[in-house]
This record gives structure tokens, C-alpha cells and sequence, in this order.
């Protein structure tokens, strides 16, 4: 069965357009994380990776537990890197905000639909912050993964993720229906 599944994934046709669009999307979301949202997806993770993650963008001298304000220092790290070490270092962060996305989605984490990750996006947001679930689901977008389209959609049209000058979703679901879905 896991040769299906890689096998079906090679035979996914790569949308550039998309692509380019997801590495716009996380070079934006990137810019807007602040320290505290750091600190919020590193309280997510276990121990071990929360370790790595801060070593990665800090360097192995610093002692991540023993500094004050990691957050906002690797916050600023990662805002200096080139985008391809971006992208690692917010696959790593995200640890937390997939595990709940896949224990929300269930059968569906894969390759959801827009409808399914606007089902479960509540849940998502009441445990993590949504600068880091915005910059999960364009480092989503940027991969070219299965859920990409869904996931920009969502990015564009949610207006707890959207950020001010990302334009409107293509497909015409536009913010006003899922601001209208998120309540006042």
C-alpha cells in the first residue's frame, strides 16, 4: 500500500502557478510571525524537537533552555534566512499544528478539501496560534501537496488567516463568506 501512495503522488500533475504563489504566500506569513507565536508552536512540540528546532535557527553554542525570549530570537533568525531554509525550519515548527489537523481531519488529513479543513480550522486555531497554522498551510501551498489548492483557499478566504494584501481566492470563494463563518 505505501508503494500505492507514492506512486499516486508522482502521477499528481505540479501546478507552478501554485507553487510560486505558496512560496509568496510563505515568504508573507514568515514576515508576519512574532516571537510569542514562536513561543506558542515550540510550547507545542515534544521536548526533543522544540530543541532541535531552536538549534537549527540559533546554533548549537546557545543553549535554548537557558536563554530568555527564544521566541523572539529565532523569530528574527528565521525572518533573515533564505526562503528554502524558511521553509525547513517552519516544516519542523509545525509539528504540533499537522498532529492536530491530522487528528481533526482523521482520513482525511491526506488530501482534504476546503470544505474539510474549514470544518476543522476552529479546533486548529483554539490550540495554535493562527500566524503559525498560516504559515503551516502556505508552507502546504509552497510543497505543492496534495491539500495546496484547498489550503490557499482557506489562507486567502478565512479572515482569521488572511493577511491584508494576499489577494481574493481565484475560485471566487471570497472573504466575506468565511468571515461570516468565523462570527463577528
Amino acid at each position: 500500500m505505501a508503494e500505492e501512495e507514492v506512486t499516486a503522488e508522482e502521477e499528481l500533475p505540479v501546478d507552478e502557478a501554485l507553487l510560486a504563489e505558496g512560496v509568496r504566500l510563505l515568504g508573507d506569513a514568515v514576515g508576519q510571525l512574532a516571537g510569542e507565536d514562536v513561543d506558542r508552536l515550540l510550547r507545542g512540540l515534544p521536548a526533543s524537537v522544540a530543541t532541535e528546532a531552536a538549534k537549527e535557527l540559533l546554533g548549537n553554542k546557545l543553549d535554548p533552555r537557558r536563554l530568555k525570549n527564544v521566541g523572539s530570537l529565532m523569530a528574527g533568525t528565521l525572518h533573515k534566512r533564505p526562503l528554502a531554509r524558511q521553509a525547513m525550519a517552519v516544516e519542523r515548527l509545525s509539528t504540533g499544528i499537522f498532529a492536530t489537523f491530522e487528528s481533526e481531519l482523521g482520513d482525511r488529513f491526506e488530501n482534504p478539501s476546503l470544505d474539510d479543513l474549514r470544518e476543522v480550522l476552529d479546533a486548529v486555531l483554539a490550540e495554535h496560534p493562527a500566524a503559525g497554522v498560516r504559515c503551516t498551510l502556505s508552507w502546504v501551498v509552497a510543497q505543492g501537496m496534495p491539500a495546496a489548492e484547498a489550503a490557499r483557499d482557506v489562507l486567502l478566504s478565512d479572515a482569521r488567516l488572511r493577511l491584508p494584501d494576499w489577494p481574493e481566492p481565484s475560485n471566487g470563494t471570497g472573504a466575506t463568506e468565511a468571515s461570516d463563518a468565523a462570527g463577528p
